[in-house]
């Protein structure tokens, strides 16, 4: 019989310090909307991009670099297996206090260890999902704070980025944020549209963690992509703690394809005590995607998917991007007559997708998992490790991270857990947690013929 797999693979080995006595951190694996707004906060989020110091070794010179920026195209030459420092102070706003402290790494090639204030508080695996942290417990609000990180270019990182860039790939690629939540707040939010058989009419399915002491609340409301507000038979939810589904049927609502982009505006608030302490918003876009034997079909309707791979590159920047760069790619891409981008071979910034999104653009999103016991360099080794225990929290932790980034994104179609490489035990434990996790779409595997007789 024949058998469809649809997957995908990136993982992170993490640790964390102890929290302070009568405070709980947040999940290290967790992950997060930054909040437009925090009740009694001029602002809920600090960009901390720009210029950063960096070095070779722990008694070497100093020097300024940009981030997001590789090394390499700023005239680093980085060593596989040799650790350089990264640190940047900055001064965290006072009235980030009685707040948790969540610290956003867009992308870090490929092995970090994190300190803040001196203090050792994780390590991370995977160069291009996003990690966040509760920092709470290591930064002082209202005065000076340094973020430090080790990186290192490991030659056994599942990706095998630097293999095929044919230099060695180093250093903040992507974003860096610093944001505040309240106490009382969720994570690991997830909006899924599901129509019904006829194509219709729609329930959007929102799904979260919850994190409260009691008496608070979730309020929606949704709008059109004409701006008009969209009524709701129920808007307001009780925030539980741990897991929250919550369901808002729609009334045939404009659905989303790549010929019809069509947008819906979720606003999410946060109440307690009835009053509001955070709230943020989130795109839909209302379409099912399935495949039926030999076809996929978006809405119910064949679709061919006409396209590209797509890498980060740029001659100057290398596997940084801009949000202009980022922007000008969907844009050329609708231009060529394309609805199909596979992002070769790790996932996207979440800000392509938002373009992908917009502009109507499909997307394959693909864990940074490449030719494992295939095509590597001999001095990239091991090349085996489809079926290792050692490497199993790489390859679990960068699915997850990919997928409960992305997962309300309308653009991503199908999940990937992997490139041209030989099917193993690790990727099946990646496909299990995303079919389990996800069951909106389909995964595959890009090389199929490996497989077997494996469970699909």
């Amino acid at each position: 019989m024949k058998k469809i797999l649809l997957l995908m693979a990136s993982c992170c080995f993490i640790g964390h310090g102890s929290m302070a006595a009568g405070l709980q951190a947040l999940p290290i694996e967790a992950s997060y909307i930054i909040p437009a707004e925090v009740g009694g906060m001029s602002s809920s989020s600090l960009l901390l991009n720009g210029d950063w110091q960096f070095r070779f070794a722990p008694q070497g010179k100093w020097n300024t670099v940009q981030v997001p920026g590789e090394l390499a195209m700023q005239g680093y030459a980085i060593e596989h297996d040799t650790p350089y420092l990264y640190r940047k102070s900055f001064t965290l706003p006072a009235d980030y206090k009685g707040k948790r402290v969540i610290l956003r790494f867009d992308g870090v090639y490929s092995h970090a260890i994190l300190s803040v204030n001196g203090k050792q508080v994780r390590e991370h695996h995977g160069g291009f999902t996003r990690w966040e942290t509760d920092v709470t417990e290591f930064v002082r609000p209202g005065k000076k704070n340094e973020i430090q990180l080790e990186i290192t270019d490991r030659i056994d990182d599942i990706s095998y980025a630097s293999g095929y860039a044919h230099h060695p790939i180093g250093g903040i690629l992507r974003d860096v944020t610093v944001f505040a939540l309240p106490e009382t707040c969720f994570y690991d939010f997830a909006a899924e549209t599901h129509l019904d058989t006829l194509y219709r009419d729609a329930v959007l399915k929102v799904s979260y963690t919850g994190r409260t002491a009691g008496n608070a609340e979730v309020v929606y409301s949704l709008t059109d992509p004409a701006g008009r507000q969209v009524p709701l038979s129920q808007s307001i939810f009780v925030l539980k703690e741990d897991g929250n589904n919550n369901e808002l049927p729609v009334r045939n609502p404009l659905k989303w394809d790549a010929e019809h982009p069509n947008l819906y505006t979720l606003t999410v608030a946060l109440r307690e005590e009835g009053k509001e302490i955070s709230r943020f918003s989130q795109q839909v876009g209302f379409r099912d995607v399935k495949i039926v034997k030999d076809r996929m079909l978006v809405n119910g309707l064949p679709v061919k998917l006409r396209g590209a791979c797509r890498h980060d590159i740029h001659p100057t920047l290398g596997r940084t991007t801009t949000a202009e760069l980022d922007s000008l790619d969907a844009l050329r891409f609708k231009q060529s007559n394309m609805n199909f981008v596979r992002t070769s071979h790790y996932p996207p910034s979440e800000r392509f997708l938002h373009f992908c999104d917009r502009f109507g653009i499909y997307v394959e999103s693909e864990t940074a998992v490449c030719f494992v016991d295939t095509y590597r360099q001999k001095n990239y080794a091991p090349g085996r490790t489809q079926d290792s225990a050692e490497f199993a929290p790489r390859y679990l932790s960068q699915c997850r991270e990919m997928v409960k980034a992305f997962r309300s994104h309308p653009s991503v179609l199908f999940w990937s857990i992997g490139n041209e490489s030989v099917y193993g035990k690790n990727f099946q434990d990646c496909w299990d947690w995303v079919k389990a996790t996800d069951t909106t779409r389909p995964v595959i595997f890009s090389y199929p013929g490996s497989v077997g007789e494996k469970k699909t």
